[in-house]
């Protein structure tokens, strides 16, 4: 059963159609990237999973059941790219009042803010007032609220906003571990870079339509290997595959500790690389596209949707 299966979605407000025929099929137990530029439809998709709008037409079904029923919306946890806090209220019972809410009883639900707290790095500040976190720190909370209750489907909606780099991966770790123990996750972010991390399947909205869903390695597969364009390769040996990439016709040069490959058919180079890395017994690091694999395929299935 999918966690998430979405089928003719579409939402009207007034005059303006905002989604018209989005489809999405999340698996359970996967992290399933929402991508789009903004005002794709990707927030407004996100409100009716979560009950909070009625779809115009379509069909909505989160773990078997109707969108927005009690039973679909207790086993939901949700991150929205803006919360506000009353800023005098402590952490612990921020948390506390959260899980009270999800029907934990009071002393449950206050050991288990204290166990998230320090889960996502909030250790030591149990007893401080919201007001006093840094805005980093208030969007860790934030994913420690989506937290309580234990839910089976986490929806984080541009979870790394106002985080440092290492704020950052952190949450991203936090992102794995949570799939790891068997949880869904469906992550919106603009940040194509840190979707491609952490996503198994991605979901790519363009103006209320769906451009292309499934396993990110199977659409990076059909939409950019083989295609034109530079990727980067790197290895333990580059000046040496440098010199029969080149004697092999290959249009490549040094940049730093990457050589950069530019060509308009990379599965002959593709084809090519394995036998140089075999003459000087090379060990390859990476062999990407530049940009990343998902921004490629963002930016072809865009340019293609806007020239149509």
């Amino acid at each position: 059963m999918s966690a998430i299966s979405i089928s003719g979605l579409r939402k009207v407000f007034g005059k303006f159609t905002a989604l018209d025929d989005v489809n999405l099929e999340v698996p359970e137990g996967v992290c399933f990237g929402i991508l789009g530029p903004n005002g794709a439809g990707k927030t407004t998709t996100i409100k009716i999973i979560l009950g909070l709008l009625e779809p115009s037409g379509g069909e909505v079904r989160v773990f078997g059941e109707k969108a927005g029923s009690y039973n679909v919306r207790r086993r939901i946890g949700y991150l929205p790219e803006r919360i506000e806090y009353h800023n005098h209220v402590l952490c612990v019972d921020f948390l506390k009042y959260v899980g009270i809410l999800n029907h934990m009883k009071p002393l449950k639900a206050e050991r288990a803010a204290k166990e998230i707290l320090a889960w996502v790095g909030l250790e030591g500040w149990e007893d401080q007032p919201i007001g006093t976190l840094s805005a980093g720190m208030k969007q860790r909370l934030g994913l420690a609220q989506a937290l309580m209750g234990d839910p089976d489907l986490l929806i984080l909606d541009e979870p790394t906003t106002n985080l440092d780099p290492i704020g950052r991966k952190e949450i991203l770790d936090k992102v794995r571990d949570i799939v790891r123990d068997g949880k869904t996750v469906l992550l919106s972010s603009h940040i194509l870079s840190e979707v491609e991390m952490v996503s198994d399947y991605v979901g790519i909205i363009f103006r209320g339509r769906t451009l292309r869903q499934g396993k990110l390695k199977d659409i990076v597969q059909e939409l950019v290997h083989g295609k034109s364009g530079r990727y980067e390769l790197v290895v333990d040996k580059k000046d040496e595959v440098l010199v029969l990439l080149k004697e092999n016709g290959v249009d490549a040069s040094i940049d730093g500790e990457r050589i950069i490959v530019s060509s308009s058919d990379m599965d002959s180079v593709g084809r090519i690389i394995p036998k140089v890395l075999a003459e000087v017994d090379a060990r390859i690091v990476k062999f990407a596209p530049i940009g990343g694999a998902l921004q490629e395929v963002f930016l072809q299935l865009v340019s293609e949707s806007s020239s149509g």
